[in-house]
């Protein structure tokens, strides 16, 4: 199948977290890290489903809009199309092409993987509904003058009072997702919603309609480490 037949199908494309989605192509990780080192890193998409799967992949910068032909990132993927047999796997590699990217912080792009399910069997019902299912990934490349490690940066995190919701500055190298946020007191915790902060970055994270009780002094937070697990901290909320 041409190129152009499959992003066709992007614009209808559902974007599903990996955790949820139900389908046959999966990944062998939810995010994936480019060490400035590395000539190469694979990633491996197996098909877990009982009949063969079609498969894009390309890497944008931030943008979910972006198509194949769009997408101006420096970093060289293949096979950038691929047919999955059931029950097999397809290796993609990602190689850095060269660019004027950060040297003192992470730089986030994007890995995209669009299943397109492939036709009904001749003789089956006319009415019939088909999903293509589209991940999309975090990708980040690591320069290796960086200090600290990435472990270490949620606990450097600063936070602060801004009117009835948070601030929180990321003085560290690298990019930190929080996937869960609760703000401690003593007459009631407040749920924040997830985010996610790059390097040397500052961000506010609205408490919506609930305003922040008084008392409250510690933030207890869960992020995302590089293999795709979840990891607590505890930390002061600053006046």
């Amino acid at each position: 199948m041409r190129p152009f037949i499959l992003c066709a199908a992007i614009a209808a494309a559902i974007v599903v977290p990996m955790a949820t989605a139900s389908a046959s192509v999966v990944m062998n990780a939810t995010r994936y890290v480019y060490p400035a080192a590395a000539s190469e890193i694979t990633v491996k998409v197996s098909n877990v489903g009982k009949v063969p799967a079609l498969m894009q992949a390309w890497i944008d910068d931030g943008d979910a809009k972006a198509t194949p032909e769009t997408v101006n990132v420096p970093f060289n993927l293949t096979p950038p199309i691929a047919r999955i047999e059931a029950g097999k796997a397809q290796t993609l590699r990602i190689s850095f092409t060269g660019g004027d990217l950060p040297t003192d912080r992470e730089s986030v792009f994007w890995l995209n993987v669009l299943e397109v399910p492939p036709k009904p069997a001749e003789g089956t019902a006319n009415s019939h509904l088909q999903l293509a299912l589209r991940y999309r990934m975090k990708l980040f490349y690591r320069p290796s003058t960086l200090k600290g490690a990435a472990e270490s940066a949620p606990a450097n995190l600063a936070w602060s009072r801004d009117g009835t919701g948070l601030v929180v500055r990321n003085d560290s190298d690298f990019h930190v997702a929080v996937n869960a946020l609760t703000v401690k007191a003593a007459r009631a915790d407040v749920e924040l919603e997830p985010f996610s902060i790059d390097a040397h970055a500052s961000r506010s994270v609205p408490a919506g309609d609930t305003a922040l009780p008084s008392d409250a002094t510690t933030i207890h937070f869960q992020t995302i480490n590089d293999y795709g697990g979840f990891v607590e901290h505890d930390a002061k909320l600053v006046p």
